[in-house]
């Protein structure tokens, strides 16, 4: 597939493989796409359980039944092949993993969402699963901190980050650029609502949404609907991501909850100051605000709409955050976060 998890993924495995001497296989359970959408080591193997594509509604019946029916794969695969640890990706993957009955004091759970994601029925069923496991990986503090209320196996690693410049951008140009799927989640119908007053105010800036999802007609309609037609572009999907960060004056991350945006470490990266809401969870473990970004009240589109401008007015406060955004970052360098995986594997086999 061709999302966060496995973009995160093939960074950190590659990482190990390289630079760790370890053994590395990837098993997935269904085959989206012919190939990778992202680069993987030479020396990682990858492992398709099938050929069927993994789709449906998140949380629908059908994508349901389409993971009961993988049990018998996982379950024959683990029987044929042994590890030392076993990392499993997600709650509906680490579901799977517990039902197949492989070794459950070989499994590390990594959640990517925020504790708070699922139901309280299925937030229980997820609890008791992950206290059988070995350990639970979370990507942000206050994730670990919720559910260290209920299980005593946790820790915290974040994502990694990967650089690929040495200077900050300028942030001279009139662009305001916001990256994700163009779903509920990412809440950019929010953004819209808050960008109709920046029209008018800033008639030469511009704001540009990279993505693609469900909702691309809602949003047009809403753009259209608002006589932004003009100031706001639903750009699709691009392969030169960074160098769109790049020509931005900062980014806007308007999401209605997260688990460890990576949106964020993106622009931050490049030296790109971020605005964002202080959703559920995520923002506040990157972005300390007004010094490399600035925070806003969780869904306070008012409060959105404030940041925006004081980026837009202020350049000489929009470059210092991007310089400090681009220093900050590093903390979450690729091979500081595989020293923590690393760390941890070793803890655990012992």
């Amino acid at each position: 597939m061709n999302g966060g998890i496995e973009r995160v993924l093939s960074i950190i495995a590659s990482e190990l493989a390289d630079n760790w001497d370890y053994d590395v296989t990837i098993v997935s359970i269904y085959r989206t796409l012919k190939t990778p959408p992202y680069k993987f080591s030479d020396k990682i193997k990858i492992v398709y359980l099938s050929d069927i594509a993994y789709s449906g509604t998140p949380g629908s019946f059908y994508r349901l039944k389409l993971q009961l029916k993988a049990l018998r794969l996982i379950k024959e695969y683990f029987k044929n092949n042994t590890f030392d640890i076993i990392s499993v990706q997600s709650f509906p993957c680490a579901f799977m993993a517990y039902l197949s009955g492989i070794e459950r004091n070989k499994v590390v759970a990594v959640e990517h969402v925020y504790h708070g994601y699922y139901n309280r029925w299925i937030g229980s069923v997820r609890d008791y699963m992950y206290k059988r496991f070995k350990w639970v990986v979370t990507l942000t503090q206050n994730d670990a901190v919720s559910f260290r209320k209920s299980l005593p196996n946790v820790s915290t690693i974040p994502n990694p980050v990967v650089f690929k410049c040495n200077v900050p951008s300028s942030l001279d140009s009139n662009r305001i650029i916001s990256v994700g799927r163009l779903e509920y989640q990412k809440g950019f119908d929010i953004l819209i609502d808050a960008f109709k007053a920046i029209a008018q105010k800033y008639p030469s800036w511009t704001l540009h949404i990279y993505g693609k999802g469900s909702l691309k007609e809602d949003l047009s309609n809403q753009i259209n609907r608002h006589g932004l037609s003009s100031a706001v572009f639903l750009e699709g999907v691009t392969e030169s991501i960074d160098e769109k960060y790049r020509e931005s004056a900062f980014c806007v991350v308007s999401s209605r909850f997260e688990g460890f945006p990576m949106t964020i470490t993106e622009a931050m990266r490049e030296g790109v100051p971020c605005v964002s809401f202080r959703c559920p969870n995520g923002p506040e473990d990157l972005i300390s605000d007004g010094k490399d970004g600035i925070l806003v009240s969780h869904l306070d589109k008012a409060g959105l709409a404030d940041a925006i401008s004081t980026l837009i007015i202020d350049k000489s406060k929009r470059k210092e955050m991007g310089k400090a955004a681009f220093y900050s970052i590093r903390r979450f360098d690729v091979s500081l976060i595989a020293g923590m995986w690393d760390n941890l594997y070793r803890s655990l086999s012992k």
